[in-house]
């Protein structure tokens, strides 16, 4: 697989249907400038010659094709390339598909019609996705009994997700690192995993690459009935005795074969990636991942939509903090999970864009950071309110700035259109219904002088251009067109502003 740089990311795209492919790439192409699709296959087994010729990074696939499908081709992929990430985009909706292309390794799964939201998030989460792989972390074995792999039909494995607080979207950030290192290497894993073990068989304990974060497989043989909701709540049980963060458990119901592990482990991380809810402990089953929490993501995005946008786009911006806060008390009362609140935190986020065209790329990208790790960081719901409030504050506060910013660009631009019409102040608040003492500092402080003085001075401009390039007009004519008309007048101003008479500086030019 080519390396990722960071740049660029390259992609395959597989659709039996040419012209949907090419719409397709064309898509995540205009979205993302640093994805390159090398190539369009119609089937399965044409993507795999192409896959071993261009070695991309991700790979889009329909399911329904002929020769070979999508699900078969995400299981070639990832048992042959699994650095390559596999994306299904597909018509089907049914969730068994999805199921059994997670188990099948693949990355994630689209519907079509592709929405743009749902398409960009999806590149975002593929960009962090590989930077983390750039990174190279190696998962260990921490503890086991003297564990060995067994490779048997009458051998089966419990499997279990561990996570210890919250997902942490940068497994790099020092801050992150530093908060859950020490609390988490103080848990006696090896006595509390033997304790819980000893009554089905040989275990061992992952290291995942997040440092709050573990892998419990268990080895069952024959076939012995367990209950593994049941093991995953001693499990939650027994590690919530020495930590006081929420504690979360995913497990599947069923035992799984060798062969299956890695990809079961890696559906089990993605399950406690979209269903985990800050500050409260809990234990998953594979197949409960619930559509609630999408529905409660569109009816949040559409109140933004609706309310929050709006302050963006006016000169209204002090209701913005406490739009947020009603936000996240809706979410959080609604038991809005972790991936949930991200989303939504970030879409607001992205709703800067729309203030205006030059928003601040490295304030916005500072934001982002600041809040995944506050979310990161918060252990209850009063914590996560206080942490997100302190960030959308300062949003609040900047985005004032922006406006205000906005607001002088506007009006300044309004008086250079028409200073010849202006005769005072008064037309301009009028235009755009501000307060006239208002507006008088604003454009005092914008313009770095009172506003009659600047229409003054672009008026004289305008008159010494007109007198350079027309030297045979009149001073009645010049007065005129500079939107004087009293000619006399105009000489004082003139005089006044260029410290000679209209009649010395045209004897200049002659």
């Amino acid at each position: 697989m080519k390396g990722f740089d960071g740049d660029t990311i390259h992609a395959v795209i597989v659709e039996d249907e040419p012209k949907i492919g090419m719409y397709i790439k064309d898509k995540i192409e205009a979205l993302d400038v640093t994805i390159r699709v090398e190539a369009v296959a119609e089937n399965g087994k044409e993507a795999l010659q192409i896959i071993k010729e261009k070695q991309p990074q991700v790979v889009f696939t329909d399911i329904s094709m002929p020769v070979m499908d999508g699900l078969e081709l995400a299981k070639i992929v990832k048992s042959t390339y699994p650095g390559i990430l596999v994306v299904i985009i597909s018509g089907y909706s049914d969730f068994s598909y999805a199921q059994q292309a997670l188990r099948y390794g693949v990355f994630d799964y689209l519907l079509k019609p592709l929405e743009d939201e749902k398409l960009q998030e999806l590149l975002f989460d593929i960009h962090k996705t590989l930077f983390y792989a750039k990174v190279k972390q190696q998962r260990q074995v921490i503890h086991s009994d003297g564990y060995l792999f067994q490779q048997s039909d009458e051998v089966r494995y419990a499997l279990f997700s561990i996570c210890v607080g919250n997902i942490l979207y940068d497994v790099q950030d020092l801050q992150l690192l530093e908060y859950y290192r020490e609390p988490v290497n103080q848990i006696p894993w090896n006595t509390l995993m033997e304790n819980i073990c000893k009554d089905y068989g040989s275990w061992y304990l992952v290291d995942e690459q997040a440092v709050n974060q573990k892998i419990l497989g268990i080895q069952i043989l024959g076939q012995e009935e367990v209950s593994l909701p049941a093991v995953a709540r001693q499990v939650k049980d027994a590690v919530s005795e020495h930590t006081d963060m929420a504690v979360h458990v995913a497990c599947y119901r069923e035992l799984i074969p060798y062969e299956e592990l890695w990809n079961a482990a890696r559906y089990l991380r993605y399950q406690l990636s979209r269903e985990l809810i800050v500050g409260k402990s809990q234990i998953l089953t594979d197949g409960e991942v619930r559509n609630k929490g999408q529905d409660m993501i569109e009816i949040v995005k559409m109140k933004i939509n609706n309310y929050i946008r709006n302050y963006f786009l006016s000169t209204d911006l002090k209701n913005f903090a406490e739009e947020i806060r009603t936000t996240l008390k809706y979410m959080i009362l609604n038991k809005a999970t972790q991936a949930a609140i991200e989303k939504v935190s970030l879409y607001v986020l992205k709703s800067l864009e729309f203030c205006q065209e030059d928003y601040d790329e490295i304030f916005v990208e500072k934001k982002r950071v600041a809040l995944q790790r506050c979310i990161g960081l918060s252990q209850t719901e009063d914590e996560l309110m206080s942490r997100m409030m302190e960030e959308f504050t300062e949003i609040s506060e900047f985005m004032k700035t922006l406006h205000e910013k906005s607001e002088e660009t506007r009006v300044h631009e309004y008086i250079d259109k028409h200073f010849l019409t202006l005769e005072s102040l008064g037309q301009v608040a009028d235009a755009f219904g501000y307060n006239y003492a208002y507006l008088s500092r604003l454009l005092k402080k914008t313009l770095g002088m009172p506003v009659n003085q600047y229409i003054t001075e672009k008026k004289i401009k305008l008159a010494m251009e007109l007198v350079d390039e027309n030297p045979d007009m009149s001073q009645d004519e010049i007065s005129e067109l500079c939107g004087y008309k009293d000619s006399r007048y105009f000489g004082r101003v003139f005089k006044n502003q260029t410290g000679v008479s209209f009649r010395e500086y045209r004897a200049k030019k002659d």
